[in-house]
């Protein structure tokens, strides 16, 4: 293995984090930075496999890259590159893109630190710097939606990293051990199996986006600016698979109960998230409830692991395909709504721009000749392992398939490129990303089958497997055709308002509605004492708690004061992990 190259994709986009406001060099920083991912990228294709000991590192780390973190890391480092070259572009004219490049090479360098720990210290590291710092992405623009998303996320992000703390502590307290290979295994014999396999299933749930913790994500996908929104759905929650990956005894012993929850929750995950989807008005709304129903299928495939563990050689090359595909196939439509935005300078460049819309959207129903086509057939082979859900699987799968191109049809509605609403300037540097990714929604299937990478049987075009992915979006098309010749679309969405972030909002209102009502049983019940402690807190010791954050907040406004922090911050850590 590669070690300086490992060090170097680490290293590369905190240092440029840090170097974000200098005032020498501050084009080639800027360029450096949008091409920061290239590194990891190079090292996933030509670093090898294998491990190193880092004793100095936290509690003593293991950092490198195996069959499963190698896909990963391919697949998040192409999309952010991908992202970091689009961004450039699309934020040539904010005022802000200093401060939107910080949180984003240091969102990256989580990220990519993930994807490359081997024990679970390090993977909790790298996972909170990048849950932590994609804040900064969602409330960039500062306005109060995109506060108020920020303040969601932030709530179910640190609720995730509790409980995936007490799950991580309680394993590694019992069985002496922080590596991965050894914590999946002795997760068999603990006596707190199902506690420990719970908790860790919602913490990693919380960033899959699974219902009923899904409410994060439909908020902050709108709100962060497009280039973040496609790492924030393309690369970003699979993070959540991948600690399912690392931690849970797949291929070792089935747990039929927690199967029984997986498939349940995946299922209903997969319809509801595209029903709600489909009438949202938002494109990246739509789009972030597209994740939210496709994430809800990788967890069917992740029942099938956990109900037939002698399937897990087949289950992981299906949950690995299905990362590559719903990466390349999402950040490309993301990616897409900006391009369909701006203004095109002809009319065949406004065809091709729709045809790419088209192909990629309609991979996530299993368009013939896409990746999707290939993923779709994938989770339908795998699952005939599953008793008794295999019968079930058999028609709920294809159902999905419907929902599913009727949600990207509400998609393409949406943002189709229209030139009496085009604004801003389509740049080169936005197309070349976004072209690059639609190439390869439709290359993959090609490569897949040049390098025998899958099963031939996910991949035949028999007359028989076409017609198994075709007939679904064509029973989607006629209801779209139903619905828009019998009074229009819009006019049938337009009585049907569900809110981004759906459960969020009635949750909001009933905990204002408690805290009103608690305040009222306050004044009448609760002794004096209590009343005069609670006035003291809200008009001197909040005061000065609100004022003591106002003046960090507006420190690390500025990109360099918020670099030094946290360049000081990991000088301390340093300093501590050598301690120990």
């Amino acid at each position: 293995m590669n070690e300086p190259g490992l060090w170097s994709m680490l290293a590369l986009p905190v240092v440029l984090a840090v170097c974000q406001r200098l005032r020498r060099g501050r084009r080639l920083i800027g360029c450096l930075a949008a091409c920061s991912a290239l590194p990891a990228l190079c090292f996933a294709a030509f670093g090898g496999i294998g491990s190193i000991e880092v004793p100095w590192l936290l509690l003593g780390s293991r950092l490198g890259v195996d069959s499963i973190g190698r896909v990963f890391l391919a697949v998040t480092a192409a999309l952010w590159l991908a992202a970091g070259l689009y961004a450039r572009s699309y934020l040539d004219d904010d005022e802000h893109k200093g401060r939107f490049q910080v949180f984003f090479l240091l969102t990256m360098a989580g990220n990519l630190g993930v994807t490359v720990a081997l024990d679970v210290v390090s993977f909790m590291a790298f996972f909170t710097l990048m849950s932590v710092s994609a804040y900064g992405l969602i409330v960039h623009d500062r306005q109060p939606a995109s506060l108020q998303a920020g303040r969601v996320y932030m709530v179910m992000t640190i609720a995730g990293e509790m409980l995936l703390f007490a799950g991580t502590i309680l394993l590694a307290f019992e069985h002496r051990s922080l590596l991965f290979e050894d914590l999946a295994v002795a997760l068999v014999e603990s006596p707190r199996r199902n506690l420990i396999v719970g908790l860790l299933l919602a913490g990693f749930g919380i960033k899959l986006g699974l219902m009923p913790l899904h409410g994060w994500l439909p908020m902050a996908h709108p709100a962060a600016p497009t280039p973040a929104s496609a790492v924030l759905s393309g690369a970003m929650i699979k993070t959540g698979l991948l600690g399912m990956l690392r931690m849970l005894p797949l291929g070792v012993v089935a747990m039929p109960g927690w199967a029984d929850c997986c498939l349940v929750a995946g299922l209903a995950t997969s319809l509801l998230a595209a029903l709600i989807g489909i009438a949202q008005r938002n494109p990246k709304a739509v789009l972030a409830y597209s994740s939210i129903s496709q994430m809800g299928l990788v967890a069917v495939g992740l029942g099938a692991a956990i109900a037939a563990p002698d399937a897990w050689p087949m289950i992981s090359s299906m949950l690995l395909l299905w990362v590559v595909h719903h990466a390349t196939a999402k950040a490309a439509l993301f990616l897409g709504v900006g391009v369909a935005a701006a203004r095109l300078p002809s009319r065949w460049s406004r065809h091709l721009v729709q045809a790419g819309l088209l192909v990629a959207a309609l991979s996530l129903a299993g368009l013939p000749l896409t990746m999707g086509f290939i993923a779709k057939a994938a989770l339908k082979y795998s699952t005939t392992a599953v008793e008794p859900w295999s019968a079930g699987l058999a028609w709920l799968l294809p159902l999905t398939s419907v929902t599913t191109t009727l949600l990207v049809s509400r998609f393409l509605w949406l943002v189709w490129p229209d030139p009496r609403n085009s604004h801003g300037e389509l740049r080169a540097g936005m197309v070349i990303p976004w072209a690059g990714l639609t190439i390869a929604v439709v290359a993959g299937f090609f490569v897949a089958q040049w390098q025998g990478l899958v099963k031939d049987a996910w991949m035949s075009l028999d007359p028989k497997s076409i017609w198994a992915s075709v007939w679904p979006m064509l029973a989607a098309g006629v209801l779209v055709l139903i619905v828009a010749t019998r009074g229009g679309i819009t006019s049938v969405l337009a009585r049907i308002r569900i809110p981004e972030g759906d459960i969020i909002v009635p949750a909001t209102h009933a905990a204002r509605w408690f805290r009103r009502e608690w305040n009222r049983i306050a004044e009448v019940h609760l002794p004096k004492w209590f009343q005069t402690a609670k006035q003291t807190w809200h008009d001197q010791a909040m005061p000065a708690i609100l004022r003591w954050q106002n003046r960090l907040s507006q420190s690390l406004e500025n990109d360099l004061a918020a670099g030094l922090l946290i360049a000081v911050l990991a000088i301390v850590l340093f300093i501590v992990s050598v301690g120990l």
